[in-house]
C-alpha cells in the first residue's frame, strides 16, 4: 500500500476514535444530568475544560471534577472505561441510583468522592479492585446493605468515609488489613455487632469515628495499640462493660468520646497520661465511683463532659489546674459536697454545668472572676447561699433554680449581658426592685434579658412597672409567689409567655395587655384580679427552650450548625425546642390562658385572637351576665351553669326578689290592720301555754323588726358600696358575699353594725325566761350516758336522711351536667327547684311525729330533737354540703367531673407544660381543693351566696305556700270530740284522717320559733333580707296560730312536755357562738378593716361577765313579756314549786 494511503487510513482511524470518545463522553455527561448543550460542548473539547476536567500529555482524562453542579442524573457505568482516571469528584450533587460496579475497572483511580448525593443500593464489592485508591468518600447518601469485605483489599487506602448512610450489618474485620488507613469514619449508620479487634492493627490510623450506630459488646482492648490515633469517637452506641485501661496508651489522642453508651465501672486513672487530650467526653453512661484526680493532669484539656452518669463524691480541688478548660459538664450525677473555689481559677471557662447533683453550701465568690463564662447552670442542687456579687462580664445564662437559696436579691448579683436568668423554685424573699432597677438603667430598657424566671419563691411587694417595659423580654414567670397589688401597664411588646398565677394580685387587667401581639401563654389563676374581660390578642406561642441541649453541647443558638447533620426524631426534637431560631414557628397550635379563681365577671368576648385557645376561665369567677356562655374559646368541659352567672342563676333569684318585694308592699299597705290583729290576738289568751307561744311569737317579730332596722344600712352598703364581682345575680348583690369595699369606712361600718347586732342578740338571749321543771334533773349513770350518746348519733343519722332535700339543693346546683355518675340535667334541675318545698313539707308532715316517737323510744326531749332536726334541715347540712362541693371551698363537685376522671381524654387535656416548666397539672391544680380555701374569703362568700336562695325560698314558702296548705287542710277537717285535756283537742282531715293541727302544739311552736331565731341570729348579718323573711314567717305563723285557736277551736294539750315548752336558751347560745365564729372567719379571711375590733367585741359579750355591762334588763322589758305576763310566769313557777 502506498504511504499516502496508509497515512489516510491512520487519520481516518484517529478521527473515528475521537468521534467515538466524544460520543462516549457526551453520553456520560448526559447520564450525570448535565444539559445537552453543555454536555456536547464539554465532550467536544474535554481537555479544554480546565475547571472540571484535566488530562495528561496523551490527552487522556485523569481528573473529573463536577462538584456542586446540581446534577440530578445517575452514575454512568461508562465512567469505568476512563482507564487513566485518577480523581473522580462528583459530590454535592443530586445523583441517584446505584454505584456502578464498573467503577472497579478504574485501576489508576486514587480519589473517589461521591458524598452528598442521593445514591442508593449497596456498595459494589468491585470497588475493592481499585488497588491505587487512597480516598473513598461515599458519605451522606442513602446507601444500604453491608460494608463489602473486599474493601479490605485496598492496600493504599488512607481515608474511608461511609458516614451518614443506612449501612447495616457488622464492620468487616478485613478493614484491619488497611495498613495505610489514617481516617475511618462510619458514623450515622445502622451498623451492629461488636467493634472488630482487627482495627487495632491499623497502625497509621489517626481518626476513628464509629459513633451513632448500634454497635454492641465491649470496647476492644486492642484499640490501645493505635499509637498514632488522635480522635476516637464511639459515642451513641450500645457499648457495654468498662472503659479499657489500655486507652491510656494512646499518647497522641486529642479527642476521646465514649458518650451515650452503657459503660459501667470507674473512669480509669490511666487516662491521666493522655497529655495531648483536649476533649474527654463520657456523658450519658452508667459510670460510677469518683472523678479520678489524675484528670487534673490533662493540662491541654478544653472540654470535660462526665454528665449524666452515677459519679459520686466531691469535685476535686485539683480541677483548678486545668487552665485551658473551656467547657465543664458534670450535671446529672450524684456529686456531693461544696463547689470547689478553685473553679474560679479556670480563666478560660465558657460553660459550667453542675446541675442535678447533691451539691451543698454556698456558690463560691471566686466564680465571679470568670470573665469569659457565658453559661452557668447550677439548678437542682441543695445550694444555700449566693455570692455577694457576680462580676462576670460575659455571662448570658444563669440558672440556679431548684435549690435552697434564700434571702433578698441584691442589685450587684446580676451582670448586664444576661439573656436568661432563672432563680425559680428557691426561697428568695423580699421585693424584686433591686433586680429590675439594674436592668431598667440599661439601653434598651431591660438590656439583653429575654427570659426571667422568678416563680416558686416567697417574693413579695408589687410588681415593678419597669419590669413590664423590658424591650427584649419574651418569657416572664412570676407565679407561685406573694406579689400583691394591681398589675402595672405591660409594654414589653415581645412577651410570649407571662405566668402570674398563684399570687395575691388585685385590681383589673391593664389596657396595654390587650395590645400584645406575640402573647401565647397567659396564666392568671388563683389571684384576686377583677373586672371584665376584653378581647385579648393571643397567638400560638413561638419561643426557644433555653434549657434545650442536643448532644449536651448544642443549644438553640448553635442548632443551625448541626441541623444539616440531623434527621428523623433528632430533627423533630430540634424544631420542637427551637422553633424561633429555626424559623419553624407552628401555624396550627393552641394558645393557653388561665383565668380561674379570680374575681372576673360580666360578659366575655367572642374571641381572644385568631388562634385556637385552650382555656380555664370560669371556675371561681362570676363570668356571664345571665345568659349562656358559648364563646368558642371557653372549654366545653367548663361550661357548667353552676360555675357562672347563667340563666339558671337569674331564674333562681328573680322569684325570691319578687316575693320579698311583694311581702314588703303587702306589709306597707296592711300594717295598720295587721297591728290591730296582733294586739287583739295577744290579749285573748286562755292558758299559760298559749300565752307563752304568743309572747314568744311577738318577741320574735320584735327581734326580726329590730334586726331589719339594723340590717337596712347593711343592705345599702352591700348594694351600693364596693363589689367583689362587678356583675353578679341581683340577690348576691344584697349580701355580704359580694361586698368588697376598698376603703376602710364602708368595711368598718359593716363591722360596727355586726357588733351592734351581736350585742342585741346577746342581750335578747340573756332575757329569755326559762320555766322551771316540776322535777329535778336525774343524774345519768355511765350506761345511760352511753345510751344517750348512741341515741343522739342515731337521731343525727335519721335527721340527715330526712334532710336530704337540703343536701340535694346544694348538690344539684354543684354537679356538672356531663358527670361521671350519669345523673341527667333534668333530674338535677328538678332537685334544685323543688328542694325548698320538699324541706318544708317534710317539716310539716314528718318532723314532729318522728321527734315525738323517737323521744318516747329513747327518753330524749322531743323539743330538742325537733330543734336539731330543723337546724339540720334549715341550713346546717346545706352549709356543710356547700363546703364539701362548692368550687370555692373543697371542690367536691369535681369527683363527678370527667376532667378529674383519671385516664380520660379530658383529664390529659389540661396538663400544660412549656418545655420543662409545668404550668398546669390536672390532678394537682384542678382536681384538688385549694389549700387556702379557708383563708382567702372565697369559701365564706360561697356559703353565704349559695345558701341565701335556699333560706329565702324556705321562708317565702313558709309565709305563702305553707299557710295556704294548712288553711286548706283545716277547712276540710273536723274538730274531734273532747277527750283527755292532756292531749288537747285537734281537727282531723275529713273527720277520720290524721290530726292536721298538730303544728299548733306548744313544743312544736317553740321548736319552730327557736329555729327561726337561730337562722335570724346566724345569717341576718350577711343577708339583710333574711330578717324581713323571718318577720314575714313569724307574722304568718302567729296569724295561723290565732286562726287555729280562735276560729277552728283547737285546744292545746296540757301535758308536761307542752306545759313547760319554751325557747331553748342553751340551743340559741350555741347558735350565737357558732355565728360569732363564722362572722370572725369571714371578717379575717376577707381582711376586713376593723376585724380585730370585731374579735374584741365578741370576746367581751360572749362570756358570763357580759351581763354586768350589757343592757339586759332594758332589752328584756322591750322584747319578751309585759308586766302581767311576768306575773303569770311567776305564779306558774311558784305553783310548780
Amino acid at each position: 500500500m502506498r504511504p499516502c494511503c496508509l497515512l489516510a487510513v491512520m487519520l481516518l482511524t484517529v478521527v473515528s476514535q475521537d468521534k467515538a470518545q466524544d460520543a462516549q463522553l457526551e453520553e456520560i455527561f448526559l447520564q450525570l444530568g448535565i444539559s445537552p448543550i453543555t454536555a456536547t460542548s464539554m465532550a467536544a473539547n474535554p481537555c479544554g475544560q480546565s475547571s472540571s476536567i484535566r488530562c495528561n500529555a496523551k490527552g487522556e482524562i485523569t481528573e473529573l471534577n463536577l462538584v456542586d453542579k446540581q446534577m440530578n442524573g445517575t452514575s454512568p457505568p461508562e465512567l469505568g472505561q476512563l482507564k487513566s482516571l485518577e480523581k473522580l469528584h462528583l459530590h454535592k450533587n443530586q445523583l441517584s441510583g446505584e454505584i456502578p460496579g464498573e467503577f472497579g475497572q478504574l485501576q489508576n483511580l486514587q480519589v473517589l468522592c461521591l458524598h452528598k448525593n442521593r445514591l442508593s443500593g449497596r456498595i459494589p464489592p468491585e470497588l475493592g479492585q481499585m488497588e491505587r485508591l487512597e480516598k473513598l468518600d461515599l458519605s451522606q447518601n442513602e446507601l444500604s446493605g453491608e460494608i463489602p469485605r473486599e474493601l479490605g483489599q485496598l492496600e493504599n487506602l488512607q481515608e474511608l468515609y461511609l458516614l451518614r448512610n443506612q449501612l447495616s450489618g457488622e464492620i468487616p474485620g478485613e478493614l484491619g488489613q488497611l495498613q495505610s488507613l489514617q481516617a475511618l469514619s462510619l458514623f450515622f449508620n445502622q451498623l451492629s455487632g461488636e467493634i472488630p479487634r482487627e482495627l487495632g492493627q491499623l497502625e497509621n490510623l489517626q481518626v476513628l469515628y464509629l459513633h451513632t450506630n448500634q454497635l454492641s459488646g465491649q470496647i476492644p482492648h486492642e484499640i490501645g495499640q493505635l499509637e498514632k490515633l488522635q480522635e476516637l469517637d464511639l459515642d451513641t452506641n450500645q457499648l457495654v462493660g468498662e472503659i479499657p485501661q489500655e486507652l491510656g496508651q494512646l499518647k497522641n489522642l486529642r479527642v476521646l468520646s465514649l458518650s451515650e453508651n452503657e459503660l459501667i465501672g470507674a473512669i480509669p486513672d490511666e487516662l491521666g497520661k493522655l497529655q495531648y487530650l483536649e476533649q474527654l467526653l463520657f456523658h450519658t453512661n452508667q459510670l460510677t465511683g469518683l472523678i479520678p484526680p489524675e484528670v487534673s493532669q490533662l493540662e491541654r484539656l478544653q472540654r470535660l463532659d462526665l454528665s449524666q452518669n452515677q459519679l459520686s463524691g466531691e469535685i476535686s480541688h485539683e480541677i483548678g489546674k486545668l487552665k485551658m478548660l473551656q467547657w465543664l459538664f458534670l450535671q446529672q450525677n450524684q456529686l456531693s459536697g461544696e463547689i470547689p473555689r478553685q473553679l474560679g481559677e479556670l480563666e478560660h471557662l465558657e460553660e459550667l454545668y453542675l446541675s442535678k447533683n447533691q451539691l451543698i453550701g454556698a456558690i463560691p465568690d471566686e466564680l465571679g472572676q470568670l470573665q469569659y463564662l457565658e453559661q452557668l447552670l447550677f439548678h437542682s442542687n441543695q445550694l444555700t447561699a449566693m455570692p455577694y456579687v457576680f462580676n462576670m462580664s460575659s455571662l448570658k445564662v444563669l440558672d440556679i433554680s431548684r435549690n435552697h437559696l434564700s434571702g433578698e436579691l441584691g442589685r450587684e448579683l446580676f451582670p448586664q449581658p444576661l439573656q436568661v436568668l432563672d432563680l425559680s423554685h428557691n426561697k428568695f424573699a423580699g421585693d424584686i426592685w433591686n433586680i429590675t432597677d439594674n436592668f431598667c438603667a440599661l439601653i434598651p430598657k431591660g438590656g439583653s434579658l429575654k427570659e426571667l424566671r422568678l416563680n416558686h419563691n416567697k417574693l413579695t411587694g408589687q410588681i415593678p412597672p419597669c419590669l413590664m417595659q423590658f424591650e427584649r423580654l419574651n418569657f416572664l414567670a412570676l407565679n407561685n409567689n406573694r406579689f400583691h397589688g394591681a398589675l402595672p401597664e405591660i409594654e414589653a411588646s415581645q412577651l410570649v409567655i407571662l405566668t402570674l398565677h398563684k399570687n395575691a394580685l388585685t385590681g383589673v387587667l391593664p389596657k396595654t395587655l390587650y395590645t400584645l401581639a406575640h402573647l401565647g401563654v397567659l396564666t392568671l389563676h388563683e389571684n384576686s384580679i377583677g373586672g371584665g374581660l376584653e378581647g385579648l390578642n393571643l397567638s400560638v406561642p413561638c419561643l426557644d427552650n433555653s434549657r434545650f441541649r442536643m448532644w449536651v453541647y448544642w443549644n438553640c443558638k448553635r442548632g443551625s450548625l448541626i441541623r444539616p447533620l440531623l434527621s428523623g426524631d433528632e430533627l423533630q426534637q430540634l424544631d420542637a425546642n427551637c422553633p424561633r431560631s429555626n424559623g419553624a414557628c407552628p401555624r396550627n397550635g393552641l394558645a393557653n390562658i388561665t383565668l380561674h379563681h379570680n374575681r372576673f365577671s360580666c360578659a366575655v368576648p367572642e374571641s381572644l385572637g385568631n388562634s385556637e385557645v385552650s382555656s380555664l376561665a370560669i371556675m371561681g369567677n362570676m363570668l356571664g351576665n345571665g345568659s349562656l356562655l358559648n364563646a368558642p374559646w371557653i372549654s366545653r368541659e367548663e361550661q357548667q351553669p353552676f360555675l357562672y352567672y347563667s340563666p339558671k342563676a337569674w331564674k333562681s333569684t328573680m322569684p325570691i326578689l319578687t316575693g320579698c318585694l311583694m311581702l314588703t308592699t303587702l306589709a306597707a299597705l296592711c300594717h295598720q290592720k295587721l297591728r290591730r290583729k296582733l294586739e287583739e290576738a295577744s290579749l285573748n289568751l286562755s292558758n299559760i301555754s298559749e300565752a307563752r307561744v304568743v309572747a314568744s311569737n311577738l318577741a320574735l317579730m320584735k327581734i326580726a323588726a329590730c334586726t331589719f332596722l339594723l340590717a337596712s344600712p347593711l343592705l345599702l352598703i352591700f348594694g351600693l358600696s364596693g363589689k367583689y364581682y362587678d356583675c353578679s345575680p341581683p340577690l348576691w348583690q344584697t349580701t355580704a358575699a359580694n361586698f368588697s369595699a376598698e376603703g376602710w369606712c364602708a368595711q368598718f361600718g359593716v363591722i360596727v353594725l355586726w357588733c351592734a347586732m351581736q350585742v342585741l342578740f346577746r342581750c335578747i338571749l340573756a332575757g329569755i325566761i326559762v320555766p322551771r321543771r316540776s322535777h329535778r334533773k336525774a343524774v345519768l349513770g355511765c350506761k345511760k350516758r352511753i345510751a344517750r350518746v348512741t341515741a343522739w348519733i342515731m337521731w343525727i343519722c335519721i335527721v340527715t336522711l330526712l334532710s336530704l332535700p337540703s343536701i340535694f339543693f346544694t348538690f344539684a346546683q354543684s354537679i356538672p351536667a356531663q358527670n361521671t355518675w350519669d345523673l341527667s340535667e333534668n333530674l338535677l334541675t328538678f332537685f334544685q327547684m323543688t328542694a325548698p318545698v320538699q324541706a318544708v313539707l317534710i317539716d310539716m308532715v314528718l318532723a314532729a311525729r318522728i321527734s315525738t316517737a323517737f323521744s318516747r323510744l329513747t327518753g330524749v326531749k322531743a323539743d330538742r330533737l325537733l330543734m336539731t332536726f330543723r337546724l339540720f334541715s334549715a341550713w346546717l347540712l346545706a352549709a356543710l354540703t356547700t363546703i364539701a362541693l362548692d368550687e370555692n371551698c373543697l371542690s367536691g363537685w369535681k369527683l363527678a367531673w370527667k376532667v378529674c376522671e383519671e385516664g380520660s381524654r379530658e383529664n390529659s387535656k389540661f396538663n400544660w407544660k412549656i418545655y420543662n416548666e409545668e404550668l398546669l397539672n390536672t390532678a394537682q391544680d384542678i382536681c384538688t381543693f385549694t389549700q387556702t380555701w379557708w383563708s382567702d374569703g372565697r369559701c365564706s362568700r360561697a356559703i353565704v351566696g349559695g345558701l341565701t336562695p335556699f333560706l329565702l325560698k324556705k321562708l317565702l314558702t313558709r309565709s305563702t305556700l305553707q299557710p295556704f296548705v294548712l288553711w286548706t287542710m283545716w277547712h276540710f277537717s273536723q274538730l274531734e270530740p273532747a277527750s283527755d285535756p292532756r292531749e288537747g283537742r285537734h281537727r282531723r282531715l275529713f273527720g277520720v284522717w290524721r290530726r292536721t293541727t298538730r303544728s299548733l302544739i306548744p313544743f312544736q311552736q317553740m321548736a319552730l320559733l327557736t329555729t327561726q331565731l337561730d337562722v335570724l341570729m346566724f345569717w341576718s348579718p350577711y343577708v339583710p333580707l333574711l330578717s324581713l323573711g323571718i318577720l314575714a314567717a313569724a307574722v304568718t305563723n302567729f296569724l295561723m296560730f290565732d286562726l287555729g285557736i280562735r276560729f277552728y277551736k283547737v285546744e292545746l294539750p296540757s301535758d308536761e312536755v307542752n306545759e313547760v315548752a319554751a325557747l331553748s336558751a342553751s340551743y340559741l347560745y350555741f347558735a350565737l357562738g357558732a355565728g360569732s365564729l363564722f362572722q370572725l372567719w369571714h371578717a379575717f379571711s376577707t381582711r376586713m378593716c376593723g376585724r380585730y375590733f370585731l374579735l374584741a367585741v365578741h370576746l367581751a359579750i360572749m362570756g358570763p361577765w357580759a351581763n354586768v355591762f350589757l343592757p339586759v334588763g332594758f332589752i328584756k322589758r322591750r322584747f319578751w313579756t309585759s308586766d302581767d305576763m311576768r306575773e303569770r310566769e311567776l305564779m306558774e313557777m311558784t305553783s310548780m314549786d
